[in-house]
């Protein structure tokens, strides 16, 4: 595991793309505010013409996740879906680290992550007012929470770009797994 990953703060910060037709985000570490990584959506130019005419939330999406440095962390795979989103977290490797199933009826929005076999891993539960997100083990402990931030009047009416506070409780290997549930919970609940 990378220094990267052994922050116990991080803060994703969705960058206003009006025109990119693509997501993109920064990952600074909370305290300093310091550039860790970037989260850049791989589109093509078919994928970004698609975007114009369809839901995102209906559309493939690869997100990158790169250092500073150039290399790759982690990989995050959401294949065309219809009804429920699916999303396969993957190590710089190509090693799957678990996968992110949407549920179809919770109030605030769930993701139940499961290894690659399809064992429990936890779940990530969103509140009522999908503001507040906690990462919990089968058995409840949290492992993390994921703050969805207020970004203003004028970028949270005219953008569907956003901020998030990341804290790790639990587990400190889980962090390639929180961070891509944080960008997965993007994605699939404030995308669409």
């Amino acid at each position: 595991m990378t220094d990267f990953f052994k922050c116990q703060e991080y803060l994703v910060r969705e960058n206003v793309g009006f025109t990119s037709l693509h997501e993109s985000y920064e990952i600074l570490d909370s305290d300093d505010k310091i550039l860790l990584a970037t989260a850049i959506e791989d589109a093509d130019l078919s994928l970004k013409i698609q975007k114009l005419f369809f839901d995102k939330a209906f559309l493939p999406t690869q997100v990158k996740v790169r250092g500073t440095d150039g290399r790759l962390l982690l990989d995050l795979d959401q294949p065309r879906s219809i009804i429920l989103a699916t999303l396969v977290a993957k190590d710089s490797e190509g090693k799957i680290l678990g996968n992110f199933k949407q549920t179809l009826f919770s109030y605030g929005g769930t993701l139940e992550v499961t290894d690659p076999d399809g064992g429990a891993i936890g779940s990530i539960r969103g509140d009522w007012k999908c503001r507040q997100y906690t990462f919990s083990d089968p058995g409840g402990k949290t492992i993390a929470t994921i703050d969805h931030l207020y970004g203003g009047v004028a970028r949270e009416l005219l953008t569907t770009a956003d901020d998030y506070r990341v804290k790790l409780t639990g587990d400190q290997n889980l962090a390639p797994l929180v961070l891509a549930g944080t960008l997965a919970i993007d994605l699939v609940f404030h995308e669409a």
